[in-house]
This record gives C-alpha cells, structure tokens and sequence, in this order.
C-alpha cells in the first residue's frame, strides 16, 4: 500500500500498521483507546492532503481559518488519496468521530474491525515491535530498525484491513468531507503544551538579515509538508533550522548576546507562521 523509500518512511509506514493493528485487534484495542489523538495531527495531514505540486503550499497553522474559501468538496478523490496513502490512521481515526462528537462512518467500520479482531500471530509481532521501539532509547524515526521477517508477516496480515477499510471511505467522499470541515470549524491550530515563556519572543526580529531570515522560514515550511506526526516534524525541523544557521551566522548571533537555540525556538513559535512577505 506504501511506497518505501527510505529508514524513516519505512518506520512511518511500520507505524502506520502498528496503529491499524491497535485499533483492529480485540487484545490491543484497549490501548489504542488510551492513545491520545491530537487534532494538530489531524489538521498536519488534511494541509497535506490539499498541498500538491500543482497548487500552493496549503499551511496546517491558517487551514482552519481559510478552508472556507477553498472549493467545495474540500476533500475531493486525489485529496483523499494523498491523505489515504501518507496518513491513513489520521484519516481512520477521523472517519471514527475521534476529533469529532460522531461519526456516521463509525458502525461500518467497527464491523471491519469486529470482522478482522482476532490473530495472535499479528498480536504476538505488534507487541515484539512495540517492545523494541520502546527498548530503543534513541530517534527511532531515523535510526531504528525492524527485522525484515516482522515486517513482512505485518504487511500481509494488515493489508486485506486497509484495504476493506478503503473500499469503504473511498464510497462516501461527501461524509469525510463533512467530518474535515467539523474538525476545521473546532477553531485554530493549538500551540500545544508550550510553557508560556515560548510565547514570548526571546530575539529581536531584526537580529537576522532578510537572506537569512527567508532561508529559515523556508526550511521550515519545508518539513511542514513531510508525512510526519506532529512531534516527529518539531524534532526534524529543530535539526534543519541548527543545520541552516553557518558558523559566520553563529558568531552573529552569539555577539549580540542570543543563542542559536533562542533564534531556531522563535521561528518555530513565530517566524513559520507569517507569510513570506511579512518574512522579507
């Protein structure tokens, strides 16, 4: 169902079945019913399925307030494909009313999961990975590895899952369509739990040039579009705007007194979330 192209993708697609499985399996559901199910994540892969090489970068941070001047359907089938094949989980869980009161796809579904629920060997190889990933102690995303035998006997067994569960959300595009604009009317992207001093801006805007400052504001709208959970695209986009800033820029900074750490924290809190014009 997904293209591997690399450690990390193959990890987020392993993800993906693990989470399936979770929601799936009679043993493990109870732990897919602790997970907690941000709708930040939600919204990271509705801006992603709208984006494509063909129409501007669609922002997950201004889609709440600017999806109802997009054309209606929102979600139309090459949406709902790009959302399907880089976030399937996100998209299964909100065609299960988790970032909604309901869901009138939710009975259909549990009757694929009621259908599907019990297989030890799945149960048996989702605990061992999950078990690993936890012994890890380290960036799995990037640097962990599964055995291959696990993750073929994961493939098999969960792809006849997604695939029922596909054949059902691709019959009722208008209902995903519904479910999307009642997440989006739930208000503006959540900051998160950020302690309030990383709300208030620790570098003076110019403390950067206009070159450097676009650069970075480049880079991290750049890793916004990546499939990536939430957390995984913070940690990912922390490394890239440390790697953009050059030993010259570096010593900038530091003499007027500022951290390369203070400058990277205020584009991630401020900075990304302007428009370019506002950057230059």
């Amino acid at each position: 169902m997904f293209m591997i192209m690399d450690g990390s993708f193959r990890n987020h697609e392993i993800s993906n079945m693990l989470d399936l499985w979770e929601w799936c399996s009679r043993t493990l559901h109870v732990k897919w019913q602790r997970k907690v199910m941000l709708r930040n994540d939600c919204l990271l892969a509705m801006a992603f399925a709208l984006s494509s090489d063909k129409s501007p970068f669609v922002s997950p941070i201004t889609l709440p307030t600017t999806y109802k001047a997009r054309p209606v359907p929102l979600f139309n089938k090459t949406a709902l494909v790009r959302f399907w094949n880089v976030q399937p989980v996100t998209l299964l869980e909100l065609c299960v009313g988790a970032f909604t009161k309901d869901s009138p796809l939710k009975e259909r579904l549990n009757q694929i999961r009621l259908k599907w629920q019990d297989n030890p060997r799945l149960d048996e190889v989702a605990k061992k990975m999950r078990a690993r990933e936890k012994r890890f102690r380290g960036d799995w995303q990037y640097e962990g590895h599964h055995p291959e035998t696990e993750f073929a006997i994961l493939e098999k067994e969960t792809d006849p899952i997604f695939e029922a569960i596909g054949d059902v959300l691709f019959k009722d595009l208008a209902t995903i369509d519904q479910l999307g604009r009642e997440v989006l009317a739930q208000g503006p992207w959540k900051a998160g739990e950020l302690p309030a001093s990383t709300r208030v801006r620790r570098t003076p805007e110019g403390l950067l040039n206009r070159t450097t400052r676009v650069k970075l504001w480049q880079t991290a709208h750049d890793v916004r579009i990546l499939p990536l959970s939430e957390r995984e695209a913070l940690v990912k986009m922390y490394d890239a705007l440390r790697a953009k800033i050059t030993p010259a820029v570096k010593s900038a900074i530091e003499a007027q007194g500022y951290s390369v750490d203070q400058v990277v924290d205020d584009v991630v809190n401020f900075d990304m979330h302007k428009n370019r014009e506002d950057i230059v």
